[in-house]
């Protein structure tokens, strides 16, 4: 099966890069989360080709898309996004999205009404505040250097035995190595995405409940949860007996990158969602 091709647009002062898969249905965007790119879903893109005009979008400081030295605080990230969709007349579409990534898009969803029919949120953290940013910006940390590899293969054999992302399908293990990589000056491979974009310069007071854009929205949401994640969300079983519209669905035997482990059950949850069919409680 072919590959996408590398689109561009300059939005706000930067480049921004986005894989389009082609497809002739209706708009699907993915939206990737923090320290990965457009590529991580690849294998969820490849399943959902026959349904969809398939586009997933690099955010600033991730794959192609411009690095910059700032510009990573929430407001950032939603001015991005918001037009991102402008640049290329994206209106009435299904988004997919991961982690930050689906933070950004709820919040971008709630400002602007009409620009996604149905949402697919996979664990976005619905409080984010000052405990989560510290965690997350721990990666930036003096003391945790960032890891490199001498080649693609040794990449390969690292992520094959890693404790979580030894879990990602095959293919999927690939596609990171192939499409999520970059070569360094000196000859060693690194990850496309800019160490800036976890600082806790960007992190700090930068906090966010989401739960008043989930009431306010008044379209369609998919939550989509790791089974072994799933006590770390408490207010989920509140919201989905709250907000109409609003449906929980659990994946077994993954982590917080499903879509990477799992990738057919979430492409499989993801039509279901679409076409109205009855979501089982997990998968």
């Amino acid at each position: 099966m072919r590959g996408p091709t590398s689109r561009y647009v300059d939005v706000g002062g930067i480049r921004l890069h986005y894989a389009d898969w082609g497809g002739d249905g209706p708009p699907l965007l993915f939206v990737h989360g923090d320290m990965r790119t457009s590529r991580s879903w690849d294998a969820v893109a490849r399943d959902l080709l026959h349904r969809f005009r398939v586009l997933a979008v690099d955010c600033r400081g991730s794959g192609e898309s411009t690095w910059t030295d700032s510009g990573y605080r929430f407001s950032d990230r939603i001015s991005d996004l918001s037009g991102f969709c402008d640049a290329i007349g994206l209106r009435d579409a299904v988004v997919v999205a991961h982690s930050t990534g689906a933070v950004v898009t709820t919040l971008v969803a709630h400002r602007s009404p009409g620009l996604f029919n149905r949402l697919v949120l996979l664990e976005p953290m619905i409080v984010v505040d000052e405990a989560f940013q510290r965690r997350v910006s721990r990666v930036d940390l003096p003391s945790r250097p960032r890891r490199t590899w001498s080649s693609r293969p040794q990449m390969l054999d690292f992520l094959t035995e890693h404790r979580a992302a030894g879990r990602w399908r095959t293919d999927v293990i690939r596609d990171v190595v192939e499409h999520e990589t970059m070569d360094l000056p000196d000859g060693s491979i690194d990850m496309k995405w800019a160490q800036a974009s976890m600082a806790w310069t960007e992190r700090d007071g930068d906090y966010v409940d989401l739960r008043p854009a989930f009431r306010e929205l008044g379209a369609p949401m998919l939550y989509i949860v790791s089974v072994e994640r799933n006590k770390g969300y408490p207010i989920l079983d509140e919201l989905e007996a709250e907000i109409a519209d609003f449906h929980v669905l659990a994946v077994n035997d993954t982590g917080h990158n499903m879509y990477m482990e799992r990738p057919d059950a979430v492409s499989n949850a993801i039509l279901d969602f679409v076409d109205g069919s009855p979501l089982p409680r997990v998968v």
